[in-house]
């Protein structure tokens, strides 16, 4: 089979890296397009990328075309492959806030469509990737995905509507962990352990944890009370975390993330031609769109994030 990427970024390289890695794809052929020819290059001499010449060529040769570019600049590639995407191809889209509906509207009939989400963890192989199929694609479409991306971690198969909620949980959350990571280096700087150590110390002890709840069936709360001893130190110190609001920030944050996807998104739908598509139409007063429009967009940016049931209120 051939895959071709148009974008090779940060994550089509890794993607085409884990492809290349795991030995499923030997036999196919691995296409490529990207405005820069240095990663152009850099790919074909690490992974056997074929480079190609245009967008329209990468279309025009693969039978599985992977949009992996920055979805601003999906409006200008989509009319250069338009004519060498066929029915008989797939099409897989890496690109965020985009709907399978809106590629399907811009392609030919019948044209299958897989959307998916994976983050930057995919560079060590241990992404998590979201993937549905638009109203064309089949069970043989979503399968080229799961390989695909099966390559790089692991793969979930969820409902469209919740790509807001997954790339949250399963994307953005990659931010606030690394957040924390460097919160608790600096403390142990702050301790008197050189930065470097204190860095791989903390690191250490996440990835450890991580596989801790992962291989385990209990709670992680549950896993948590093991480490707390009645009267000990380490309940001294998630007491002061859940005192200063630890959950609820994590879980603030979280909403507050899904809230702007949902935001821009209907932005996005806003399609009457604001004066300045730098300010939402709901704040542009020479925008044209329908009151219904300015009022959806007024209420997501006004609305303050919802407040998740903490994990003591769950239990």
């Amino acid at each position: 089979m051939k895959y071709g990427f148009i974008g090779l970024g940060n994550m089509a390289g890794a993607i085409i890296a884990g492809m290349a890695a795991c030995g499923k794809f030997k036999n196919d052929y691995l296409y490529g397009f990207n405005r820069s020819q240095g990663k152009t290059l850099a790919l074909k001499e690490k992974h056997g990328l074929i480079p190609c010449a245009s967008a329209a060529e990468v279309a025009e040769k693969a039978d599985v075309i992977i949009l992996a570019v920055k979805p601003q600049v999906l409006p200008e590639v989509m009319p250069e492959i338009v004519k060498g995407v066929t029915k008989d191809k797939t099409v897989i889209s890496i690109a965020a806030g985009k709907s399978t509906g809106w590629y399907e509207e811009r392609l030919a009939k019948g044209v299958p469509v897989v959307r998916c989400m994976p983050n930057i963890n995919a560079k060590v192989k241990a992404s998590v990737t979201a993937i549905c199929g638009g109203k064309g694609a089949t069970a043989d479409d979503i399968k080229i995905a799961d390989g695909i991306f099966s390559s790089v971690g692991k793969i979930y198969h969820i409902e469209e509507k919740m790509f807001p909620a997954f790339g949250a949980l399963g994307g953005a959350s990659g931010a606030f962990v690394l957040l924390y990571i460097d919160a608790l280096a600096e403390a142990g700087v702050r301790a008197g352990f050189s930065r470097p150590m204190a860095e791989e110390i903390a690191t250490a002890t996440v990835m450890g944890s991580s596989a801790l709840a992962m291989d385990s069936d209990e709670h992680p709360i549950a896993l948590m009370n093991r480490v707390c001893s009645p009267g000990g130190t380490t309940v001294e110190g998630v007491c002061k975390l859940k005192e200063l609001g630890f959950e609820t920030a994590v879980q603030q944050a979280l909403q507050a993330i899904i809230d702007k996807d949902l935001f821009l998104e209907a932005a996005r739908r806003c399609t009457s031609g604001c004066s300045s598509r730098r300010t939402p139409a709901a704040t542009d007063t020479s925008c044209r769109s329908t009151s219904s429009c300015r009022a959806d967009l007024s209420t997501r940016a006004a609305s303050p994030a919802r407040t998740l049931p903490s994990a003591t209120a769950r239990r």
